[in-house]
């Protein structure tokens, strides 16, 4: 496993600027599961996460338990965003059902930090989005150099859609209509600006052949109720706020990728899926909505006992029904869905063989 000096000092860096800033970079972080906690609250995202109602003791089975005891650290993302939640929902249900875990969960920067945590062995497990998964294990783009190639899959939770969507009125039939157009690609340095820079390529443009912004959520949509852009990409769960607001007070529209443009991203990036936003997920939305989505990954160090791996994807699945009033994007998960945007990345063997065992897993 590769403990990078460099990488250990960047991350001593990332908690000094927690402990001073608290949660305001992580909140506007597309990396963490969903920019701000505007697009959170859709989702069900809670700030107590004390008063989260988590009860287990729904599994069928026995669990293996072979290791006599295994402390379990989480990190997860700021408190503002949904991998927060998440991670004290895991933690406590994994403490509280299986004998021999100990878990808890803490706060991180996002996608980005969970993977250096774990690739230096602070973390366990981790919440990780399919893109910066893909790069973390490829050694791509900031992970270029320092490949984490022994992390591995627990499972693939719920998916991050691209909403486009454009000013009514504008002029933008097709997505290649935003070209000399007024566009918010998101925030600089955010998951969504990686995601909106794959789908200009997909169809042969870049942010050069725009007018930018570089903003949040919440500003591009003042910056759509003030007319000031024709179109934004908002990269987030299903339901999002700020995308339900701009559809009912900033004459906003979804607007569906071209099936060309979306096999293009399927084909070159394995973390991307053909998917849907159906009618009605927002207001003002009679019709299915074409997109691209990536899995959100809940992953582990490749040192973990099989035994563990498979408890904790086993109690996870087994208690779905008792933690599903915890947090309303757990209704999102399914395990049928594990696999989807994993591409060559490895699953734990302890999590594929409890997959194989349910009869979900496609070789």
């Amino acid at each position: 496993m590769k403990k990078s000096v460099l990488l250990l000092i960047m991350s001593v860096c990332f908690l000094m600027i927690l402990a001073a800033c608290g949660d305001n970079e992580t909140a506007q972080q597309g990396d963490n599961g969903n920019n701000n906690d505007e697009a959170n609250a859709a989702e069900g995202s809670n700030d107590n996460v004390d008063d989260l109602e988590i009860s287990g003791g729904g599994g069928d089975g026995e669990y293996l338990s072979e290791t006599d005891s295994y402390t379990l650290r989480f990190t997860s993302a700021g408190e503002t965003g949904i991998y927060y939640p998440l991670g004290a929902i895991f933690s406590n249900l994994w403490t509280n059902e299986l004998p021999n875990v100990t878990a808890s969960s803490s706060a991180s920067n996002g996608s980005v930090q969970n993977m250096i945590f774990m690739s230096q062995d602070e973390a366990d497990v981790g919440l990780v989005m399919g893109s910066i998964l893909a790069e973390a294990y490829y050694g791509e783009a900031g992970f270029e150099g320092n490949a984490y190639e022994d992390v591995r899959i627990l499972a693939g939770i719920y998916l991050n859609y691209n909403n486009v969507v454009v000013r009514d009125g504008g002029g933008i039939e097709s997505f290649s209509d935003v070209a000399g157009k007024r566009f918010v690609p998101g925030d600089t340095g955010s998951g969504t600006e990686i995601a909106s820079q794959q789908i200009f390529e997909a169809y042969g443009l870049t942010f050069d052949d725009v007018n930018t912004s570089f903003v949040g959520f919440s500003e591009a949509t003042d910056l759509m109720r003030n007319n000031q852009i024709d179109g934004t990409n908002i990269n987030s769960g299903i339901p999002t706020a700020a995308v339900s607001e701009m559809l009912s007070t900033a004459d906003g529209q979804l607007l569906s990728l071209d099936q060309d443009a979306i096999d293009y991203m399927t084909d070159k990036w394995d973390f991307y899926i053909d998917a849907t936003i159906p009618a009605g997920t927002y207001p003002n939305q009679d019709e299915d909505v074409q997109t691209t989505a990536m899995m959100n990954f809940l992953v582990a160090d490749a040192s973990m006992p099989d035994d563990v791996a498979y408890d904790l994807v086993k109690s996870l699945w087994d208690n779905l029904e008792g933690i599903s009033g915890s947090h309303g994007v757990i209704e999102q998960f399914e395990i049928e869905n594990v696999q989807d945007g994993s591409g060559d990345i490895p699953f734990h063997p302890g999590a594929q063989q409890y997959y194989e065992e349910e009869g979900v897993w496609n070789d």
